[in-house]
């Protein structure tokens, strides 16, 4: 099978998970790269957050065309996730990354067991946050701490953002995962520059990635629409459990 219709799979692959779930598709987009592609690790990363560009970018449209986006707070959100980035690359290597994984392993746990016991219920939220000052801050604030973890441990904002913006500022899921989408875009945008202009992005497989993505998402949005949003919080804490588990056994 040629390397194209590998890549394309994976994007579609990596477009339903972030659909249905507003998150990324570096979950997805990373581990293809390195283990069925070969791609070395940084390069990998690299190429994963041009292509979450479009992948996000795919979502956050049909998202907010389905009414399920909060555009204000998520580039609140936004702003505040570039800014930790830059904090997190500045203590990279000064804190131990057991005690990161470690820490994000028990967050991520908290908040997995808060979403089944949601989920195990009716869905109830709110469908935008109301923009006082508090929560203007509050939210660029959590922003600037996702950003961080997200930079020091190579994760996609959005398995930190949809339990926030669920369980903190009380969003419906569906609305939590569409805002979510909409705060990747200008990350994702900021880092894929980066990489690009340090030439680490492999371009051709990037915009092969992202095509396959813009499916992917369709297909996986259409799901999470059809779904409750009880469901989705349900299935979202089984997501974080995951991928608190591949950090914890994650080599450094």
């Amino acid at each position: 099978m040629s390397q194209t219709i590998v890549a394309a799979l994976i994007g579609i692959t990596a477009g339903v998970v972030s659909g249905l779930f507003g998150i990324g598709g570096g979950l997805v987009f990373v581990p293809g790269l390195v283990l069925i592609l070969g791609f070395e690790q940084h390069r990998a990363h690299a190429t994963s957050s041009a292509a979450v560009v479009v992948t996000a970018t795919t979502g956050a449209i049909r998202f907010f065309d389905g009414g399920a986006a909060d555009l204000r707070s998520g580039g609140l959100l936004a702003c505040g996730a570039i800014l930790g980035a830059l904090v997190g690359a500045t203590l990279m290597g000064k804190v131990p990354s057991k005690r990161l994984k470690a820490l994000f392993a028990l967050v991520a746990a908290v908040a997995a067991i808060r979403l089944t016991l949601g989920g195990l219920g009716t869905s109830v939220g709110v469908d935008h946050i109301e923009t006082t000052l508090g929560t203007m801050i509050g939210i660029v604030l959590l922003g600037m701490a996702t950003g961080t973890l997200m930079s020091m441990l190579g994760l996609g904002g959005g398995l930190v953002y949809v339990p926030i913006l669920a369980l903190v500022f009380g969003l419906e899921q569906h609305i939590a995962q569409g805002t979510s989408l909409v705060a990747i875009v200008p990350t994702a945008a900021s880092a894929a520059i980066v990489h690009y202009r340090a030439h680490r992005v492999d371009l051709p497989i990037a915009l092969i990635l992202g095509t396959g993505s813009i499916v992917g998402v369709l297909l996986g949005a259409l799901l999470a629409f059809s779904l409750a949003g009880s469901t989705l919080q349900f299935l979202f804490s089984g997501l974080l459990v995951l991928a608190a588990g591949l950090q914890l056994f994650r080599k450094s």
